[in-house]
């Protein structure tokens, strides 16, 4: 996404749900959601790690070995692409959804819609189902513009919570972003900053879009982007990668950039990136182009490791604008019992700013030979 200069942003809103969203949501509602960067679950007796990582396993294999109902990688492709998520959360504009669960309730963080919430994190125990939105982060850093917050992400190290979030320095010209993080021991907060940014490249415009990546063998790594764009609409942005310490307070070793754009529907901008592994493959999920666009989209490309390269795995996105919304991006990646989501914002954001609100979507993923695929809603491990 694009930085902030001060104004929050707002969303182009369609008032589309169908009734496939609503036995889509039955399907997923009482399963135990995992964070695809989260540490531990116990809740649901096993790690977000072992539901995306299956080393060499073969496909049969790996899904034999986790306990899963087949298919669970490999379900049915999406036979209309035209319609290829379905609304969990709508009213205020709730861009960069993240969900995880804890404790037999799903926890929602997205960028800040209304002040006072500076992270708003809204909590069910169904799928779709939210109270009231509450502040996971009442207290701002000094460092931080209180009104200018985006892109949360959470996860578990040990007994403590991690709220990586990114904001915009405050009083220093040109506006600069920067990632922060802040520690809870809970998952919805209230979460403490710490006093000085986590990740901040001023060099290079800035630093946002923080997602944790567990690599499966116990090694985290921060992913995030550099934002070039923020300054200029002809430099490439850069999707780091970087070894976080076990506690998640700290970065080891150097950053290293993993993927930059190399299609023409990207732009200048890839963004928003979220790393996977399935199979013994990496995926890294991002957003391409700029956030206010209808060619605003989500690509998928396929890497060496957790510190890359990383590879476009065709030369268009995996879901760009259809007859839900133009422009849609800003996802997330989590796994449950019954497979693996794609968490986005459905359409981009209107100008001027502000626009009015976008809602939370979900897609279902399948992973083949080529690598992701948008799957099917309802042929999910026997869920129908």
């Amino acid at each position: 996404m694009v930085s902030p200069a001060g104004a929050r942003r707002r969303r182009v809103a369609i008032g589309l749900v169908s009734a496939l969203a609503v036995i889509a949501l039955a399907a997923i509602s009482g399963l135990g959601v995992l964070s695809a960067g989260a540490r531990t679950d116990d809740d649901a007796g096993v790690s977000p790690a072992q539901y995306l990582s299956t080393g060499a396993l073969g496909a049969a294999a790996a899904d034999d070995a986790l306990g899963l109902q087949t298919p669970y990688f490999d379900p049915p492709a999406l036979s209309d692409p035209a319609t290829p998520g379905f609304t969990i959360n709508s009213g205020a504009d709730q861009p960069d959804p993240f969900l995880l669960q804890q404790g037999g309730r799903y926890y929602l963080f997205t960028s800040q819609d209304q002040v006072p919430q500076h992270v708003p994190v809204r909590s069910g125990t169904t799928v779709g189902q939210w109270g009231a939105p509450t502040d996971a982060l009442p207290d701002p850093p000094a460092w931080a513009e209180p009104d200018v917050m985006w892109a949360p992400d959470v996860a578990q190290f040990g007994n403590h919570f991690l709220l990586y979030f990114t904001s915009q320095l405050a009083g220093v010209s040109p506006s600069t972003v920067c990632i922060g993080d802040a520690i809870s021991t809970s998952v919805a907060g209230p979460y403490l900053a710490s006093p000085v940014p986590f990740i901040c490249q001023q060099s290079l415009g800035g630093s946002i879009d923080p997602r944790v990546f567990d690599d499966g063998n116990g090694q985290p790594y921060m992913i995030w982007k550099s934002d070039q764009n923020a300054r200029s609409n002809t430099v490439d942005t850069q999707i780091y990668s970087q070894p976080l310490s076990a506690d998640g307070l700290h970065l080891l070793g150097q950053p290293t950039a993993i993927f930059g754009p190399d299609e023409s529907w990207q732009g200048h901008i890839v963004e928003a990136p979220q790393l996977v592994l399935v199979r013994g493959n990496y995926f890294l999920f991002y957003s391409g182009g700029w956030f206010n666009q209808p060619g605003y989209s989500i690509g998928a490309a396929r890497c060496a490791g957790p510190l890359g390269p990383c590879t476009d795995q065709s030369s268009g996105p995996l879901l760009g604008s259809n007859s839900q919304g133009q422009g849609p991006g800003e996802e997330s990646v989590f796994a449950n019992a019954a497979g693996l989501w794609l968490l986005y914002t459905p359409f981009s954001s209107a100008l001027p700013l502000p626009g009015p609100p976008r809602p939370v979507s979900m897609a279902h993923l399948g992973f083949g030979p080529s690598g992701p695929y948008l799957a099917a809603p309802l042929e999910v491990s026997g869920q129908s």
